[in-house]
């Protein structure tokens, strides 16, 4: 999913959220959000410690690290506040399985881009795309497994993909995304929310008047030879 569509349809399932900081203390933080009607609905909460945040959420929980206060990195680690997907994804910890998902798209666009590139650079047979296409209806491209075995086993007229294995059809999981774009927009409505509560100021006591060193008279008794 393109980041300009996640965007949008972020703002639509947040559209009615509000946030709770449940705790906020220096770098232990618990900020939930929730929509009041529909709690349920794709209710998110960030939640710090020195050294990471943990994104819990509707869908599967991401924990990051990097640096002490993880809001800091957030603050700055994006592109004109959107997320940085690639380097945020590589400050994951927890399970990265659901951070990149087989994407279809991805696969038609890649071989598509290759089949160009080969075209361009070296003789490929008329009628190749048409014979690649009706190959693969006989596959079911949802599954990453048929996808490849298609590709692999493609042959036209001397012509194949005998670098398939090399293709990456991955892209960024939409929920991982979504939790990036969650991050973002929590952070800003936590800076912005007025009655969030200030680190408590270091105790200033007065100083000490200086006093004059007390005199203290020591009688050391009489020697006896004395």
């Amino acid at each position: 999913m393109a980041d300009y569509d996640m965007a949008q349809r972020f703002a639509r399932d947040t559209a009615h959220h509000q946030m709770t900081i449940a705790h906020d203390d220096g770098l232990y933080r618990h900020v939930q959000f929730r929509n009041p009607q529909r709690s349920w609905h794709y209710w998110f909460d960030l939640i710090t410690v020195p050294g990471a945040l943990i994104f819990q959420g509707d869908g599967e929980s991401f924990v990051f690290r990097r640096v002490d206060d993880m809001f800091t990195f957030f603050r700055g680690g994006g592109y004109d506040g959107e997320p940085n997907l690639s380097y945020w994804a590589e400050k994951v910890t927890s399970d990265s399985r659901n951070i990149q998902r087989y994407s279809e798209t991805k696969f038609v666009q890649t071989v598509r881009e290759h089949l160009v590139e080969s075209i361009r650079y070296r003789h490929v047979p008329p009628g190749t795309s048409r014979a690649l296409i009706e190959y693969a209806a006989d596959y079911d491209l949802t599954f990453e497994a048929n996808a490849r075995e298609m590709l692999e086993t493609f042959s036209y007229k001397g012509f194949g993909f005998p670098d398939a294995w090399e293709f990456d059809f991955r892209t960024h999981y939409w929920w991982f995304e979504w939790a990036c774009h969650a991050i973002v927009w929590g952070i800003g409505q936590y800076d912005g929310n007025p009655a969030r509560p200030m680190p408590p100021a270091e105790e200033t006591r007065p100083p000490e008047p200086i006093r004059p060193p007390r005199m203290v008279d020591v009688h050391l008794p009489a020697m006896a030879n004395e």
